[in-house]
């Protein structure tokens, strides 16, 4: 007579893990399925908890890290992560509440060759010891179209000081359009410093690389018909910074970047489109460079991190 009411327990019990099982899903997203070799891969992962009580997803010893990712490329092999041991903060999901948490898979994993791959997701629930995958994406990374390259040494007094840097433009052909992108890479000790997206890039003018004095670069080139874009790359860094411009007199021709014999750059009949002049103050033709378009920073080479705040 005891052993029903304890077989209807543990089945009740049984049948409530099989539920939770099932109501915690994951989702994997990225903008599009093509990208430009080292472009950074940003992917939105989102889980779902409808198990009907808060759960709490954390690392656990028998199990390993609760969320991991299969990056494999369609011929088989498995790409492996950055660090040996790759893990992340513990994420608490309220009942009935979705958490979304974003993440660079060119920054965790070492997607360094063009390639097909399927891209997975995965997190562990250790009370269960259960593991939840998300449907797979199919990416393809290829190394796009060099259009300029450069080798420059890096100044005294900054980082990696009497270390060369590589440049290198590069344009990646999308359903949308055409996408210049900048790269800086330190060849000689194996570093990547990043890959910038510039923007949009008009094939009737080409983009118009400088150097500044200190080995920065620079670049001008046409966003659409009316607008351009000058971006900066800082050489001992890699961090990106841009500015918007105008052209002053469209029927004089595009504006365009020019170089003095002091080495000064500057736009010429153009104009840097800013709060004020939205306002009607008026501009000089030329606009010298003497500030950095705002958006710099210290930053390290290529290195895994944790979840993005959503």
């Amino acid at each position: 007579m005891f052993l029903k009411p304890l077989v209807t327990l543990l089945a009740v019990w049984a049948f409530s893990l099989v539920a939770a099982h099932a109501q915690i899903t994951v989702t994997l997203q990225l903008p599009r399925s093509s990208y430009l070799l080292d472009e950074p891969l940003k992917a939105t992962l989102t889980i779902a908890n409808l198990a009907g009580r808060d759960i709490t997803l954390e690392d656990n010893p028998q199990d390993g890290p609760w969320c991991f990712f299969q990056v494999k490329a369609l011929r088989g092999e498995h790409i492996p992560s950055r660090k040996p041991n790759l893990t992340f903060p513990p994420l608490q999901i309220p009942a009935g509440e979705s958490v979304s948490r974003q993440v660079d898979l060119t920054e965790l994993y070492r997607i360094d060759e063009a390639a097909q791959l399927r891209i997975r997701a995965c997190v562990n629930f250790a009370p269960t010891h259960n593991q939840f995958w998300s449907a797979p994406l199919n990416v393809t990374t290829d190394p796009g179209r060099l259009i300029w390259s450069q080798t420059v040494g890096v100044p005294d007094g900054r980082p990696g000081e009497g270390r060369y840097r590589t440049f290198s433009l590069l344009t990646h052909q999308r359903p949308d359009g055409i996408y210049l992108f900048a790269k800086l890479e330190g060849k000689e000790e194996g570093l990547r410093f990043g890959c910038h997206s510039l923007g949009r890039v008009l094939s009737a003018m080409q983009p118009e690389p400088e150097l500044d004095f200190e080995n920065n670069l620079y670049v001008f080139h046409a966003n659409s018909e009316s607008s351009y874009l000058l971006s900066q790359v800082d050489v001992a860094t890699g961090q990106m910074g841009q500015a918007l411009y105008k052209s002053i007199n469209g029927r004089k021709g595009r504006p365009h970047m020019r170089k003095a014999q002091s080495g000064q750059l500057f736009v010429t009949g153009g104009v840097r489109v800013l709060e004020e002049e939205k306002n009607g103050s008026s501009k000089p033709d030329q606009a010298l460079l003497t500030d950095r378009p705002v958006g710099f920073g210290e930053s390290a080479p290529r290195r895994a991190g944790d979840f993005a705040k959503p």
